[in-house]
């Protein structure tokens, strides 16, 4: 306990670059992964074969081998970012896919009538997606969706692997330095469990008021 209290300090600034990642890393995954699900019901060929070659490259090659390869691999090339920024894009990017796939099931689930009278209001494919489609696919996997945020929190301690000073690189720093194992990542899974449970109360919360809406 005493080791946890005189690494307060680097605990809180830590778990902070921690909660940004995380704000960060969602916001564009929602807004990437938004785009590729509309992409994937375009009428537009090439675009639908984009986004099913993104989906299908991005969810299916490890989260630390991204890492490992956007940090290493691109510097080859003359590209470089910033270890934080690094972080950002790859799990905008892998958490995306995921996003993208779980917004088509919703998608799908808005009736094909409604997208009609939509376009017979003169609603063009921009507009059908913004006030019809999209505010229904939404609001049909608050659940599927809190849960891949959830599992993107638990992917931002991949970070570590490329030197990104967040809460479980830091966990892991304190730990070898004062040989304090279990009482440093015991303390690291209790924050993370927590957190977790915040974020699954506030899910819940959510889909009644949409369920209550409807």
């Amino acid at each position: 306990m005493t080791v946890l209290l005189d690494h307060a300090p680097e605990f809180g600034t830590a778990f902070g670059w921690t909660l940004l990642l995380i704000a960060l890393a969602w916001t564009g995954a929602v807004a990437v992964g938004t785009a590729v699900a509309a992409m994937q019901l375009s009428a537009v060929r090439p675009a639908r074969v984009f986004a099913g070659a993104y989906i299908g490259v991005f969810r299916n090659v490890p989260l630390p081998m991204q890492m490992v390869l956007f940090v290493f691999g691109l510097p080859v090339l003359g590209v470089s970012y910033p270890l934080f920024a690094s972080a950002v894009v790859v799990l905008v990017v892998y958490t995306s896919a995921f996003v993208a796939e779980t917004l088509r099931s919703g998608l799908n689930t808005v009736a094909r009538g409604e997208a009609e009278a939509a376009r017979a209001l003169g609603f063009g494919p921009f507009g059908l997606l913004r006030f019809v489609a999209l505010p229904q696919a939404f609001a049909a996997v608050v659940q599927p969706l809190g849960g891949v945020l959830i599992t993107m929190v638990k992917n931002t301690s991949v970070a570590a692997v490329i030197g990104v000073a967040e809460f479980t690189f830091t966990a892991n720093k304190v730990a070898v330095e004062e040989s304090e194992t279990f009482v440093v990542f015991g303390a690291a899974v209790i924050a993370y469990v927590l957190l977790g449970l915040l974020l699954g109360a506030g899910i819940n919360a959510l889909e009644k008021k949409v369920a209550f809406q409807r």
